[in-house]
């Protein structure tokens, strides 16, 4: 079923609802019963002149407003008139659809009779707050409003009687879910009379129908933009997959895995790997965590994967390669955006990792022979906060690695996972995890770790990316099979999840 046909069933319900009710209110008088039949009759050609205009293409407040204050003047055989709605960010009223000669209804100034064009405009740039005016007094009380004679109503300003004439009104305020989202008001009965009780009993119940179908275009509106931005996220979400590597390097002497799961449907963390040399003998790895998530994060971290791939191309110091991309960020992002990384190069020959850290988590790393974890933290900024005169802070360090070491990289979303309580999962309890299973295989490193984080989380939703790459050294002689962990990106409202 799609949101139009919903939008007319829920119509529908509502107006069976009314005419049940309705009828419940009958009274034995013929002028009673005339009365109640021509609201009746009156609410059906409503609906039918809502099925006849209203399409997918004009499903919107203002052309929906429109066609309910051009059906109302017809009814009360109104001259003009005009549908008012509340704008939630200052509670004031404001006008949506004017029709015909209908005058400012508030005190104001500089207002000449002129073109109807015009005269509209000036109405729908008016604020009116709350209470002030007929208008405002309707919205207010929550009460319909009928002036029969409007040049001795102080209701009415009197600017408005000395350049227009203004014989009799009607305002009714619009009622949905138990309060006023706006008022319908008509001016000037045609002909001479005003406009009598039997005319505000008709303009009631269609004030009423009026808010219920405003009510549901403003549902539709935000289905339809919900479904909007789901589907841009989707493309977000595909393109950042397809940024990601498609699985982890087989490096000789080395097993490798990585894995990333976003907190919202696109994330701001990264990693990324490639070689720095045509003999694969250097491999470049990254690890990042860009501030903000969702579609800018992801933007910005394909402008940082770009510049690190295209300034690390055989250049065999990841200070440089860092400093040289932090000038290019900072240039080229807002003031308030910046990412911690951490940057190195594995040299699979003379097994060490140099590498730097601009404002990351350290680098974990377990020798064969300890379990005690060693957090190699070198200085860094993180990169896009400062210019390269403070950012050339930033050290360089080299790891050296043996057969059985494990050196693991993760972003804060590891550390920083809450349970219900709003504990966080913490460093201690990630190191002290990673010390009992560090003879695992990278693979099998990584999915424990999220096993253990979501037994800790019990379901509570993940509010930051998580990100983790491992490393293992494999002993000269010998070499595991390396299946390499494929890239996990995709929505997750929890760590129940991974992808």
């Amino acid at each position: 079923m799609n949101l139009v046909s919903l939008f007319y069933i829920l119509v529908i319900a509502g107006l069976v609802y009314w005419v049940v009710t309705l009828r419940r209110g009958l009274t034995a008088s013929e002028e009673s019963l005339e009365l109640n039949q021509r609201e009746k009759k009156t609410i059906f050609m409503f609906l039918d002149r809502l099925g006849d205009r209203l399409t997918t293409a004009n499903l919107a407040l203002d052309p929906t407003l429109e066609i309910i204050t051009e059906y109302i003047l017809e009814v009360t055989d109104a001259e003009s008139g005009a549908a008012f709605v509340v704008d939630p960010a200052d509670n004031q009223l404001v006008a949506k659809a004017v029709l015909g000669m209908f005058p400012p209804l508030i005190p104001t100034t500089g207002y000449v009779l002129t073109k109807q064009k015009y005269l509209s405009e000036r109405v729908k740039r008016e604020r009116i707050p709350m209470g002030q005016g007929v208008l405002g007094m309707a919205a207010l009380t929550n009460q319909a409003i009928l002036i029969a004679d409007a040049a001795h109503d102080e209701r009415v300003p009197k600017e408005a009687l000395d350049h227009m004439p203004i014989r009799t009104i009607m305002v009714a305020p619009l009622r949905s879910g138990g309060k006023v989202v706006g008022v319908v008001a008509v001016v000037n009965k045609r002909g001479a009379g005003p406009f009598t009780e039997e005319d505000l009993h008709l303009l009631l119940p269609l004030s009423d129908q009026a808010a219920n179908t405003v009510a549901l275009v403003n549902l539709y509106a935000e289905l339809a933009a919900k479904q909007r931005i789901e589907q841009e996220l989707r493309v977000a979400h595909d393109f950042q997959q397809m940024l990601l590597p498609k699985k982890c390097p087989d490096i000789p002497g080395f097993e490798i895995s990585a894995f990333s799961m976003p907190a919202l449907e696109v994330g701001g963390d990264y990693y990324d790997f490639f070689f720095v040399d045509n003999e694969h003998r250097y491999l470049g790895v990254v690890i990042a965590d860009v501030s903000g998530k969702g579609i800018p994060g992801a933007l910005i971290m394909s402008l940082v994967r770009s510049t690190i791939r295209a300034e690390a191309r055989h250049n065999l110091s990841p200070r440089d390669v860092l400093m040289n991309a932090n000038g290019r960020t900072y240039q080229d992002t807002k003031e308030n955006v910046f990412v911690t990384i951490t940057y190195g190069i594995l040299d699979s020959v003379e097994r060490k990792f140099r590498f730097v850290r601009a404002g990351h988590e350290p680098l974990i790393k377990f020798r064969a022979d300890s379990p005690n974890a060693q957090l190699i933290s070198p200085d860094g900024i993180a990169m896009g906060m400062v210019e390269n005169d403070l950012f050339s802070m930033t050290e360089e360090a080299v790891v050296d690695l043996d057969g059985g070491d494990l050196v693991l990289l993760y972003t804060d979303g590891v550390v920083e996972a809450m349970d219900p309580e709003e504990e966080e999962y913490g460093q201690k309890r990630f190191f002290d995890f990673l010390s009992i299973n560090r003879s695992e295989p990278p693979k099998e490193i990584i999915e424990k770790s999220l096993e253990d984080i979501r037994e800790f989380t019990r379901g509570h939703a993940q509010h930051d990316d998580i990100t983790m790459i491992a490393i293992s050294v494999l002993d000269r002689d010998a070499q595991r099979e390396l299946p390499g962990l494929e890239t996990s990106i995709g929505r997750s409202t929890g760590l129940e999840e991974q992808g």
